[in-house]
Parts: structure tokens; sequence; C-alpha cells
């Protein structure tokens, strides 16, 4: 054993090789993680563009989003962009970290309870004083769009966890897929 496999050894508990293996499965879940939340994106965005078409979702909200992310007043489009990288980082690193621990038989399912979670702070960060037939559509067209995310989140989750080894958390209790 050279000396850089046994720093490795006793860094990670575990072989240079080993440690190579999960590091390229990080890489790869994380790779997954983005691609799942760009395809729940993209069956989320046309329901909040319908919302902000209807007046009942305001755009500026994103604005809001890019100023407190960046400082950056007045930019929408940035605003957008933020949204989407949290939609294929964050909130995709989140879900298969929590997956496990949330109500669901399937990932599918698990993915609908982590939208309704997730629904409930976008309801409050991006609420413009909407009341009446306004509020009534902004809350279901909002709900609408984060189920769709959700359950193509875990959809997607669940059909790659069939065909790779994804690694997030490593313990000898935790597994990635509830379907295995």
């Amino acid at each position: 054993m050279s000396r850089s496999d046994s720093v490795i050894a006793a860094i990670a508990g575990e072989s240079q090789s080993e440690a190579e293996n999960d590091v390229v499965a990080v890489v790869k879940g994380g790779v997954i993680g983005a691609i799942a939340g760009g395809v729940g994106l993209l069956a989320m965005a046309p329901i909040l563009w319908a919302g902000i078409a209807l007046g009942v979702i305001d755009s500026a909200a994103f604005s809001e989003l890019a100023y407190l992310g960046l400082g950056r007043p007045d930019n929408a489009l940035l605003g957008y962009v933020i949204f989407a990288g949290g939609g294929m980082t964050t909130w995709p690193l989140l879900f298969a970290v929590l997956n496990d621990y949330l109500p669901g038989r399937t990932m599918v399912q698990s993915g609908f309870v982590f939208a309704t979670i997730m629904w409930t702070g976008f309801l409050v960060a991006f609420y413009s004083s909407q009341a009446g037939l306004a509020l009534v559509l902004y809350l279901l067209l909002t709900l609408l769009a984060h189920w769709a995310y959700g359950v193509l989140l875990g959809l997607v989750f669940s059909v790659v966890a069939q065909r790779t080894e994804l690694l997030f958390v490593t313990t000898d209790t935790m597994s990635v897929s509830k379907e295995t």
C-alpha cells in the first residue's frame, strides 16, 4: 500500500479505488439530479407562465429574487436563472437526501410530498397581495406547478436509480431509492 493509499484509507475509511468509486457515484448523482430537476422545471414552467399571463403571479417576484441573490434589482431574467438553478441543484439534492424520510412508498410519491412542502415556501416568497379569485388561481396554479415538478423529479430519480448506482448519503442504513 502506497503512502497516498494509506492517507486515503485513514481519512475515508476505505481504499483509494473505493473512494474514487464513491466520488464518481456522487458526481453521477449530481448530474442525474440536475437532469431530474430540469425535467421537473420543464413541466412547471408552462403552468407558472400561465399564472403570469393571467396576472395572478407577479414576475416582479423573480426580479426580487435576483436582487436578494445577487443584488441586481429589476432583472427578472436573472431571477428566472436563479430559480432554475435552485430547481436543478439545491432541490434535487435535498430531495435525494430526504427521500427515505418522506412519506410515500415510491420516489414519485415522495416527490409529490416534497413538492407540496416546497410549495408552502413558494407561496410566501412569491405572494404579491393577490386576493379573491386571483388568490385562488395563484394557489391552484402554483400547487399544480409544484406537483408536476415533484412527480417528475421523483420519476426521473426512480427510473435512473433502477439503472445505475447513485450515492448521495453513505451510511449502512440509508439508500437513495425506495424501490430497492
